[in-house]
């Protein structure tokens, strides 16, 4: 009996081991999942912010592989379709370059350049009056406007003058290019005299600008890249640059005196200086505010007063530059 349940017992377990390996031979024969590939493709991006109307060069642009679940449109897959050829408007840092925003060539397009009730207007300048040729499409200038003596039935109706005529204007084109990354207009020809310059100009000061450049001389004075106040100013005419802080005349001609009727608010080589600080008005100031703040002593404001010609003193508008004397006996070495 002994014996009996020995071999029903081994042969049970015998049956049991047999069924466990089919089931490990049946369930390593299963079909194992897969890992799904993920598909990339090249495409071509800017490495950089590329300016609307500009040449791309290889430094601007690359390419890398990404997901096809990451593409937008159907961009360009090589570095060779895009090189060479024109960003129509701003192509940013990492954006995929798709055919559509860049042209083989920009011709035609000023027009898509002005912005608002702007209009585009052209002036010829030279070395001396178009900073040298270093102006390019993009940057922004101020125009000079300078008017020659006028006289009426030989009577000196007004004397020369100067005067700062408009600020921040944008640059258009150079010598009938639009873009930036080209030679300079006098560049390697020292006998290049004049280049055309095309202007964004307002369209309440086209007029204006049109007169100017009938009657008198245009200049232009480039502007920093940073943000950059509009400033006040009244001119200057001739006289102004003999003259001294105090209204009189400069060493150059102490035969003619003292210009004007004013007195003068502070004597002469009562306060000795030989620098100045430019300050631009802020909101809220007064001179005597300024003069606390750069001197300690708000009694001081008749000497930015005279030195600035400023006639009320009540009367200073936010934005304006004014002059800050550097004044010797009080040991500052910048004004502050």
């Amino acid at each position: 009996m002994k014996k009996s349940n020995k071999g029903i017992f081994l042969l049970a377990f015998l049956m049991a081991l047999a069924g466990a390996g089919a089931l490990f031979v049946y369930f390593s024969r299963l079909e194992q999942p897969k890992v799904a590939e993920v598909k990339t493709v090249p495409v071509v991006i800017a490495i950089a912010d590329i300016p609307a109307r500009t040449a791309i060069t290889e430094e601007m642009v690359s390419v890398i592989q990404i997901p096809e679940t990451g593409i937008i449109g159907t961009p360009l897959a090589t570095t060779e379709e895009v090189i060479g050829k024109f960003s129509k408007d701003v192509i940013y840092l990492n954006q995929q370059i798709h055919p559509n925003a860049i042209s083989e060539q920009i011709n035609n397009d000023m027009s898509a350049k002005l912005t608002g009730n702007n209009r585009a207007m052209t002036i010829t300048v030279n070395n001396d009056t178009g900073v040298d040729g270093f102006i390019k499409p993009g940057d922004f200038v101020d125009v000079i406007l300078y008017m020659p003596q006028g006289s009426d039935q030989g009577r000196i109706a007004r004397p020369d003058i100067t005067k700062l005529f408009l600020q921040k204007v944008e640059i258009l084109g150079v010598n009938k290019t639009m873009y930036r990354n080209t030679t300079s207009p006098t560049q390697g020809a020292a006998e290049a005299s004049s280049f055309s310059v095309t202007l964004s100009i307002p369209i309440m000061d086209v007029e204006l600008f049109a007169l100017a450049k009938m009657v008198g001389g245009i200049e232009l004075a480039l502007r920093p890249l940073e943000e950059d106040y509009l400033y006040v100013t009244e001119g200057a005419i001739w006289q102004e640059l003999l003259l001294n802080d105090m209204n009189q005349m400069k060493d150059t001609a102490p035969e003619y005196g003292i210009i004007g009727e004013e007195p003068a608010l502070v004597q002469p080589g009562q306060y000795e200086y030989d620098q100045y600080v430019y300050y631009v008005v802020e909101f809220g100031d007064t001179l005597k505010s300024i003069s606390l703040k750069f001197y300690n002593d708000e009694n001081l404001y008749i000497l930015i007063q005279q030195v600035n010609r400023i006639v009320d003193p009540n009367m200073i508008l936010t934005g304006t530059g004014i002059k800050i004397p550097v004044l010797k006996e009080r040991g500052d070495g910048s004004g502050n």
